[in-house]
């Protein structure tokens, strides 16, 4: 899932730009007015208090701003931004920023590539969106108009994977400015993905290709008729689909958006929200099947969220599927976490370590 610190760290950035610049820090400030940014999460962890959690921050820079820092004041200033930064992220509670990296632009570099630029511009919180559904993935799907009743379906496919896709203007509500949805769609996608029709190329298809490029976001092209990805993106193997089976594209699409998630975690909490949210017993069954199936070990905030969405949600725990003698849920929170567990009524309860090995074949019956 992703942090708190995470979120505010765009705002927190602004924030130390203007103070620099008041201040005169003027090495400090154009440090951050050219750097690109990334976030990893998690770096170090400790139990303590509940869990507390440290991040590491790299800042990115172009050669010729790099060049105006001494190599031996690199770490300094770093070591600055970083003290700062946890001056602003007092008030949050259980993580912090660990470490504060300065580093070159590098195209080649896989971290780069999923690197922010900063903006003086507040970032748009996506969870305070109508267009965003809390906790799915995110997903801007670039296509004509008249294929948009195509899109959709393929939306609605992806909903069931735990992505949450911007078809304008299919996901524009009623009376807002559209314009200024599109632009918060693309500001706050994770992903981009092309609906690559033979006519795909207009205006409005360049503009949001460009400016998923400006951005640094991942772009993975369906290809729905004989034209290759344009532009910029044609080095790229597109994903082949139907452009009459829209639908049948979702899983592959699915696993090619998981990889330019480009973190594992992310990708879980997806899988797990889609399960505990799930509408219907139907549902519950492919929802868990998937994430069983994808999920190799759970941390504690998501086992926590497992025995929580199962207690609260009657979809899960009066399924079968997920409760029969086959103990299939109980087994798969058994081999993510080591730990045996208990199931009565919408009630998960943790017990000690599990045996070192036990029967998950399901005795035969697909998992």
């Amino acid at each position: 899932m992703n942090r708190f610190l995470s979120l505010k760290l765009p705002s927190y950035l602004i924030r130390l730009h203007r103070a620099y610049d008041k201040a005169g820090s003027i090495v400090e400030r154009d440090v951050i007015n050219s750097c690109r940014f990334t976030v990893d999460e998690d770096v170090i962890h400790d139990n303590w208090n509940g869990g507390t959690y440290g991040h590491k921050v790299t800042l990115y820079l172009p050669l010729e701003e790099l060049d105006r820092i001494e190599i031996d004041q690199q770490g300094p200033i770093a070591n600055c931004i970083c003290e700062d930064l946890n001056k602003l992220a007092k008030a949050v509670e259980n993580e912090y920023f660990h470490e504060v990296y300065i580093e070159h632009e590098d195209e080649n570099d896989p971290w780069f590539q999923r690197s922010i630029p900063f903006s003086t511009k507040p970032a748009v919180n996506p969870d305070n969106l109508s267009i965003c559904k809390k906790g799915l993935g995110r997903v801007f799907i670039s296509h004509r108009d008249k294929h948009k009743a195509e899109a959709r379906e393929l939306a609605d496919a992806l909903e069931d994977y735990g992505i949450s896709s911007f078809v304008a203007h299919e996901t524009i509500p009623a009376n807002e400015e559209w314009r200024k949805v599109i632009v918060n769609g693309l500001e706050t996608m994770e992903v981009m993905v092309l609906f690559l029709t033979d006519d795909f190329e207009s205006t409005w298809t360049n503009q949001e290709v460009g400016y998923a490029l400006g951005k640094g976001t991942p772009i993975i092209s369906l290809k729905l008729g004989k034209n290759d990805p344009p532009g910029f993106v044609n080095h790229k193997q597109a994903l082949k689909g139907s452009i009459s089976t829209p639908i049948a594209s979702a899983q592959a699409l699915f696993r090619l958006i998981g990889k330019a998630l480009g973190k594992e975690e992310r990708l879980q909490d997806i899988l797990i929200t889609s399960f505990i949210e799930s509408p219907s017993w139907s549902d519950t069954k492919v929802r868990f099947d998937r994430m069983a199936k994808l999920i190799t070990k759970l941390t504690d905030d998501q086992l926590k969220r497992i025995i929580a969405g199962f207690r609260d949600n009657d979809q899960l725990n009066q399924c079968m599927h997920l409760t029969s003698h086959y103990d299939r849920l109980k087994k798969f929170l058994e081999r993510t976490t080591g730990h045996g567990f208990k199931i009565e009524g919408n009630r998960i309860t943790k017990l000690k370590p599990a045996p070192a090995a036990f029967d998950d074949d399901d005795d035969g019956v697909p998992f």
